[in-house]
């Protein structure tokens, strides 16, 4: 190996440990937002099940059920298995009413996202047992991020250069929704992570060797390949697609060992599928048909309402206009990067014949932007939904910054560092709410709020100011209301941060009700209370409300004028 390449593989280390300090340091200023107090709750089931196949007969004496009001999930409507059906292995693993209690995944909404995501939450266990829930939870995710940013580096430094490559991993990092969602213990950054990954294999599993007639399967990267694939299907649903655009590029290049590679890794991704997903163990053609029916009938079981330039639309039974997530990419992408990254579909359109890297990175993007605008598909969450569209477009800088540099030298590096510096700043003005921001083409959080787009979507701007607040202010006997049910205010509630008066789960009438800025949730009385109320404690960003604490009284007031 080169000195060069072992220069490129330390530099990519380096990228990664110097995102995990980053993401870190900065992971306590992050609220936990929605869908972390289901994985929190789903971890405890699975931790209780990896500990009884340690020893089923002590686990068996030992068990005790979680008490639902303290379990931070839905109720799913399935009881607990009593000590005699958890008292060998061979029930754990085999008794489908057990190992469906213990593992809530693959099937009805809620619980529809396969458990890959909960498994690598787990790695913190192991590496910071001492840790709290959360931020336990929360590191597999983390090194998992941090590792594809040194992977993105090593993977665009080695055929663009180390500066293209630099630029590539900072797109990455400092995207503020990329960033922010690379902390949460979810699926979304992790997918987008495994869906960047899999292109990486896939690539050097295909592309050309210095020998022209060498078109041997490379066996090391195809298993790698199908293992990264199989990991992407045991997460999410939007996993199940990613074969797709492997096939539509090998198919435009006419590529036959494009072809062979992604059908020995969807044989390898198969396999990996089902030993992460232990419901199908025992039931495999209906768990599979059960988990596609509740994912494909999202618009009938959750719809969701959201509001884009001041229209609410019901998706998935309405959805948003086709050029939606064209905008969304310029509403939320910091000018620098976005430039960079349409110069990089345009370097890559201009050489597809002589480098088919480009084009397989387009392809990914245009295939994810276009999925996600499809009728009646989800479209609640701003990028959310599409978020690995943006980790292809941090790659695609690469290229572009290769290009500009090129064609103007020292001109072009100065526009990549200011690329970086922007990034920068963005994340710092938005913290700790990097979800909130958009681009300074639109005005920042401010335009864009007056251009009707939602300046929050995900719990994340409940602030420990606002929780201290609550805390001091909620005398006993009185209890706190979220205008929407987040199942993460369980969470707080157990570790203190919210006192136990929480309505719902608590007795004793709301003091408090705490609604966030997200308008296409609201409902009549929510918006009468936007309107007319007078929050006691507001939390802002850049002068946008995110959330509001207004006084139960004022919703009761309100209510009974709108009943006259």
């Amino acid at each position: 190996m080169s000195n060069a390449r072992v220069g490129v593989w330390l530099a990519s280390f380096g990228v990664s440990v110097a995102t995990a300090i980053l993401t870190l340091a900065s992971e306590p200023h992050l609220a936990i937002v929605w869908d972390e107090g289901f994985t929190l709750a789903r971890e405890a089931r699975i931790r209780a099940w990896f500990r009884a196949l340690r020893d089923p007969g002590r686990f068996a004496v030992e068990w005790r059920p979680p008490d639902v009001k303290e379990e931070v999930i839905i109720e799913d409507g399935s009881s607990p298995p009593p000590p005699q059906r958890v008292d060998t292995r061979s029930k754990l693993l085999l008794d489908r009413q057990v190992v469906e209690w213990f593992w809530p995944f693959a099937r009805e909404e809620p619980d529809g996202h396969p458990p890959f995501y909960a498994l690598v939450g787990l790695t913190g266990d192991f590496l910071a047992p001492s840790w709290q829930q959360l931020p336990r939870a929360r590191l597999g995710p983390i090194l998992v991020f941090s590792l594809t940013a040194g992977a993105i580096f090593q993977f665009v430094a080695r055929r663009w250069g180390v500066c293209p490559g630099a630029l590539a991993a900072c797109a990455w990092v400092l995207q503020p929704n990329l960033f922010a969602h690379g902390h949460y213990a979810s699926y979304d950054a992790l997918l987008t992570s495994l869906w960047v990954l899999a292109i990486f294999a896939f690539a050097c599993a295909t592309e050309a060797t210095a020998v022209p007639q060498d078109r041997a399967i490379r066996w090391s990267w195809v298993l790698c390949f199908g293992f990264v694939l199989g990991c992407a299907l045991a997460t999410k649903l939007t996993g199940w697609v990613l074969l797709l655009p492997f096939l539509i590029w090998a198919g435009l290049y006419r590529d036959a060992r494009a072809l062979k590679t992604a059908f020995l890794g969807l044989l390898i991704a198969m396999v990996v599928l089902v030993a992460m997903v232990p419901p199908w163990w025992t039931d495999p053609i209906s768990g599979v048909v059960r988990f596609l029916k509740s994912n494909l009938t999202r618009s009938q079981t959750n719809p969701l309402r959201v509001q884009f330039l001041s229209t609410v639309y019901n998706t998935p039974r309405e959805w948003l206009p086709w050029y939606n997530t064209l905008l969304w990419t310029v509403l939320v992408t910091p000018v620098g990067f976005l430039v960079m990254a349409c110069a990089g579909v345009w370097s890559a359109l201009r050489s597809w014949r002589s480098e088919p890297i480009g084009p397989l990175l387009v392809v990914h993007w245009v295939f994810v932007l276009v999925l996600r605008a499809l009728p009646h598909t989800p479209g609640h969450d701003g990028v959310r939904l599409f978020l690995p569209a943006f980790g292809v477009l941090a790659v695609l800088t690469g290229p572009g910054a290769r290009l500009v540099v090129d064609r103007w030298g020292r001109w072009a590096k100065l526009a990549v560092a200011a690329s970086i510096l922007e990034g920068v700043v963005s994340i710092a003005v938005m913290m700790p709410v990097p979800l909130s921001y958009y681009s300074p083409l639109v005005g920042g959080l401010p335009g864009a709020t007056a251009l009707g787009m939602e300046p929050t979507y995900y719990w994340d701007a409940l602030s420990p100011g606002a929780l201290r607040w609550l805390t001091q202010n909620t005398p006993p006997g009185r209890t706190i209301q979220f205008a929407a049910w987040p199942h993460s205010v369980l969470y707080l509630r157990q570790i203190g941060a919210l006192p136990r008066r929480v309505a719902r789960v608590d007795p004793g009438k709301p003091q408090w009700v705490v609604l966030q800025n997200r308008p296409g949730a609201f409902k009549d009385i929510g918006r009468a209370l936007v309107a007319n109320g007078h929050p006691s404690y507001t939390i802002s960003k850049l002068g946008v409300p995110l959330v509001w604490i207004f006084p139960y009284d004022e919703l009761e007031g309100l209510a009974r004028e709108n009943n006259r």
